[in-house]
């Protein structure tokens, strides 16, 4: 048995904490994109999100890798982007590939807005998995195997000046970078602190469960929304409401969202300081915020909304400790 007898399979994710130098780790730039693992079989290529579902038919151009790809079977971890001139990817460009199977228009997203695939880490190789053996030789065979092209790159790695990568790395419009014990094995479906990411503001993912009624402009929309997250009791708790970082598009695209949720009974308990009476929805829409700490209370000090994230479910989003303590912190 190995691990394409037990698909789907869930990604090694990472813990949160401040970049560092170190001797014993690979750094890596954190790709703002789709998290997805990577099938290979037969000369055909199956996409597998993060979520467990399959986003093949989204993102056909990924296909012609295969013929870049020097194995007869093989599973690779890595991220969907799409990048832009700088080379950096624009995660608001993705979005408008998320979900779409439709073939016609599947072609015009491609032709708009075309994916490429990030290839970092190795999980199975010709019929035997390789998750046990170190990062630093699973990455050596990965990198040896493919041939970088349009839709297909290396996810490359430096050593050593871990601290320098970062700066480097944000100066570039990258957010952040992953600093990986090298090491390492794969731990299937682990967050773990082999992993560290450092993003160069403290963001995370929370889920809507209510709005206020908006004012002038925004009176046909709404004017916050009421954020929550999973504690480690498995219930949601009230982290504070978002009313800035949405442009127009974004304020009716999330009206017309929240319109199909909306519900009678409160959602979360305790009080919700609000400037207007709150419409409760059912948590099924996850924003990434961007804040400035957290409050003793676990309340999220400026919050400002940063995008969806429409390739995360609501029981992502969980108040952990490394969010409390303040480890997302960077420099």
């Amino acid at each position: 048995m190995t691990l394409f007898h037990e698909r789907p399979i869930r990604p090694m994710m990472a813990k949160t904490g401040n970049p560092f130098d170190s001797d014993n780790h690979f750094f890596e730039v954190k790709w703002d994109g789709l998290r997805a693992l990577m099938f290979l079989q037969n000369g055909k290529l199956e996409l597998q999100n993060r979520n467990l579902r399959d986003v093949t038919a989204s993102y056909p151009e990924i296909q012609n890798v295969a013929k870049k790809i020097r194995a007869k079977k093989a599973i690779i971890d890595g991220e969907v982007v799409v990048l832009n001139k700088k080379g950096t990817p624009d995660f608001g460009k993705l979005q408008n590939r998320f979900g779409i199977e439709d073939p016609k228009r599947v072609e015009t997203a491609r032709r708009v807005n075309p994916v490429t695939y990030i290839a970092f880490d190795l999980l199975h190789l010709d019929g035997k998995d390789v998750i046990k053996n170190r990062l630093e030789i699973r990455k050596s065979t990965l990198h040896n195997m493919i041939e970088e092209g349009p839709h297909l790159l290396y996810g490359d790695h430096i050593e050593k000046k871990g601290l320098q990568y970062y700066s480097e790395a944000l100066k570039l419009g990258f957010e952040g970078t992953i600093a990986k014990e090298k090491h390492s094995q794969y731990l299937i479906g682990t967050r773990s602190s082999l992993w560290v990411k450092s993003k160069g503001s403290r963001t995370l993912d929370a889920i809507v469960v209510g709005y206020t009624q908006g004012e002038g402009m925004r009176d046909s929309t709404f004017g916050s929304l009421v954020m929550a997250m999973y504690d480690g009791k498995e219930n949601l708790v009230h982290v504070g409401n978002v009313g800035g970082g949405f442009d127009n598009k974004t304020h009716l695209l999330i009206k017309s969202m929240l319109d199909k949720l909306v519900v009678k009974k409160r959602i979360i308990p305790g009080p919700v300081e609000a400037p207007s009476p709150i419409t409760w929805v059912k948590p099924g829409i996850v924003c990434e915020i961007i804040y400035a700490n957290i409050t003793s209370d676990k309340k999220l000090r400026f919050p400002r909304f940063r995008t969806l994230r429409i390739d995360k479910k609501p029981e992502d989003c969980r108040l952990d400790e490394d969010i409390l303590s303040g480890s997302s912190v960077t420099l």
